[in-house]
C-alpha cells in the first residue's frame, strides 16, 4: 500500500464509494474497507428510492437524488428500476386521510408527482393490494428501487476510473492529528498520510472518531426476507408500505416480493455478534400480516432472507458534516437510518463543499452535527415508517 494520498475515505459502502468518486475527479483518494465493496448495511438494504417522501420538505435535495438515480442508470451492472409507491393508511391512524390528503398536497406544490388517493381508488389501480382496513394511500409516480450491492460496486468502478485506490480487507484503525489537523489514518500495516479523511463507517463511526468527536450514532438491526408469490408478481405491481405495521416491501425483477421490516434497537457490543438471518418472529408477523395486504401469498415460500445493521440518530437523519470542534481536514458521514441508499447522490457534493469549499445545490444544514445538544448513543431511534 502506498503511504501518501491526498484524501482517504474510510468504508465502501455507498456514502464511502460516492464520496470518494466526486473526490478522485481531482485528488488521489484512497479508499479503505475491512471487507469489502458494500459488505455492510449497503448490501443488505432494500434498495427504495423515494426521495420525495422523506425529503420532500427539501426540494431541491430530492430532485438532485432523483436525478442522479436516472441519470446512473446503465453505469456497470446498475439498474434504476422506476416504479409507483403506495403509503397505505390505516382506519384509525394519527391523523387519518385528513393528514395523508394534506402531506401530499404539501409535495405537489412542491412539484413533485404526488398525490392521495382513497382506498377504492387504490383497489383500481393496484388490484392486488388488499385494502380492508385501510381508507386510502398517499400515491408517488416518481419513485423506484435499485440492487443495493450492484450500485456500490458501480460506484467503486466508477472512482477507480476516476483514480481511486480501493484497498478491501484493510481496516482504518484510527484518526492521526497533527495541531489539530488531519494527517493521515493508522491502519493494521501502518500510518497513511492525507489531509482529507472521511469517516464513512456506518455506525462504527462512531467508535473510529471517539478521541477525536462525539457521534449521538447508535447501531440497530432491521430483516429483510424474500417471498415467492403463488404468481408472480407483475411489471406494475407498486413498492407499498404499511407504517402502522412498519412494513415496507418491493418486487424483485423475477417476480418475487421483497418484505422489509424487524428493527431491533442494538448496543455496540451487541451488533459486532449480532445474527446476520431473520428470526422466527419477524418471519412470523410477515406470514400472518401479508396476506392481509397483498393478495396470492396465501401460500408464498421462502426465498431467502436476512439481517443488517445500520447506524441512526435520534432525529432519523444522518450526520454529514466537517464540524467545528473536529480536526481540521475530518468530514463525517454517517447515521442513516437506513436511507443511506437514497441519501447517497448528496454525500458527494456535500463532501466536497465540507472539505474543498465547492458549494451544492442544496443546503447541508439538516445534516450538522450541532443540531445534537446531547451526543450520547442510548436515545430511541425514529423509525423511517414514522416519517
Amino acid at each position: 500500500m502506498r503511504r501518501t494520498y491526498d484524501a482517504v475515505v474510510v468504508g465502501a459502502g455507498v456514502a464511502g464509494t460516492v464520496a470518494a468518486r466526486e473526490l478522485a475527479s481531482d485528488h488521489d483518494v484512497l479508499v479503505l474497507d475491512p471487507a469489502s465493496v458494500g459488505a455492510g448495511a449497503t448490501g443488505r438494504s432494500a434498495g427504495l428510492i423515494a426521495p420525495s417522501l422523506f425529503f420532500g420538505e427539501h426540494p431541491e435535495m430530492a430532485r438532485h437524488m432523483n436525478e442522479f438515480f436516472r441519470a446512473f442508470d446503465g453505469t456497470g451492472q446498475f439498474r434504476f428500476t422506476e416504479r409507483d409507491r403506495v403509503d397505505l393508511v390505516a382506519e384509525g391512524e394519527d391523523g387519518g386521510a385528513k393528514a395523508a390528503r394534506s402531506d401530499a398536497e404539501r409535495r405537489r406544490d412542491a412539484g413533485f408527482p404526488v398525490e392521495y388517493i382513497d382506498a377504492s381508488t387504490v383497489r383500481e389501480r393496484y388490484p392486488q393490494i388488499r385494502t380492508e382496513g385501510f381508507v386510502g394511500a398517499i400515491e408517488y409516480r416518481d419513485t423506484g428501487w435499485i440492487d443495493p450491492y450492484s450500485y456500490a460496486n458501480a460506484l467503486a468502478e466508477s472512482a477507480r476510473e476516476r483514480g481511486a485506490t480501493i484497498e478491501t480487507g484493510t481496516p482504518a484503525t484510527g484518526i492521526v492529528t497533527e495541531a489539530d489537523s488531519v494527517a493521515g489514518v493508522e491502519t493494521p500495516a501502518g500510518k497513511v498520510k492525507a489531509d482529507k479523511v472521511v469517516a464513512a463507517a456506518g455506525w462504527r463511526t462512531r467508535k473510529l472518531l471517539a478521541e477525536h468527536l462525539t457521534l449521538p450514532v447508535r447501531p440497530y438491526r432491521t430483516q429483510c426476507l424474500v417471498l415467492d408469490p403463488d404468481e408472480p408478481l407483475g411489471p406494475d405491481f407498486p413498492l407499498i408500505r404499511v407504517g402502522s405495521e412498519h412494513l415496507y416491501m418491493r418486487p424483485e425483477h423475477n417476480g418475487d416480493l421483497l418484505v422489509g421490516g424487524g428493527q431491533e434497537l442494538l448496543e455496540a457490543s451487541e451488533a459486532e455478534t449480532a445474527d446476520t438471518d431473520t428470526d422466527a418472529e419477524f418471519r412470523r408477523q410477515v406470514a400472518e400480516q401479508l396476506p392481509d395486504i397483498v393478495e396470492g401469498f396465501e401460500h408464498a415460500g421462502i426465498v431467502n432472507g436476512w439481517a443488517g445493521i445500520d447506524g441512526g440518530t435520534p432525529d432519523a437523519y444522518p450526520i454529514i458534516d466537517a464540524p467545528s470542534e473536529a480536526p481540521e481536514g475530518l468530514a463525517v458521514a454517517t447515521g442513516f437510518n437506513g436511507l443511506g441508499i437514497m441519501l447517497s447522490p448528496v454525500v458527494g457534493p456535500a463532501i466536497r463543499q465540507l472539505l474543498l469549499g465547492d458549494p451544492a445545490q442544496f443546503a447541508l444544514s439538516s445534516f450538522e452535527l450541532d443540531r445534537f445538544d446531547d451526543r450520547h448513543d442510548s436515545f430511541t431511534i425514529r423509525s423511517t415508517s414514522e416519517v
